[in-house]
């Protein structure tokens, strides 16, 4: 694959087929977050860095997205949060390994789980950083300025 609107397409397709998974996102920055009602289990991507390179005459660019996915558990139950916590990690797991079995040049980095406790239930997260490389033609094709 080689461009952002085919990735795109290719994980919410991805985030909708898996039976893991309620519903994804693709928000503009973090705080949309608090403007949202979720159906957990929800993945959430935010566009966050990109980079632009030729580095050893190999054109590409990258662009990474801060990853959450987002899930609710009774509160108070101890083996409920965790179950739900490994349940996060496997998600996270399974995107990146089917992600690599497409053939998309990416990486995630570390994944950061947390967990929110409130009286009505828990709130587990998995947060990580997922970039993807897309290439780039070569310097030497036509540059658009009219």
């Amino acid at each position: 694959m080689n461009n952002l609107t085919q990735f795109y397409k290719l994980l919410k397709g991805f985030c909708e087929d898996h039976n893991m998974i309620n519903e994804f996102f693709l928000l503009g920055s973090s705080e949309d977050l608090d403007a949202r009602e979720f159906d957990y289990r929800t993945f959430v991507m935010i566009p966050s860095a990109s980079n632009i390179s030729r580095d050893f005459a190999n054109p590409v660019y990258s662009l990474t997205f801060d990853c959450v996915v987002i899930d609710k558990c009774v509160s108070q139950d101890d083996l409920a949060s965790i179950i739900s916590t490994e349940e996060n990690l496997f998600v996270v797991g399974q995107i990146q390994d089917w992600l690599i079995q497409q053939d998309e040049n990416c990486y995630i980095d570390e994944v950061e789980v947390q967990n929110y406790i409130s009286e009505e239930s828990n709130i587990t997260t998995a947060f990580f950083q997922l970039t993807v490389l897309f290439a780039r033609k070569n310097y030497k094709v036509a540059i658009d300025n009219a």
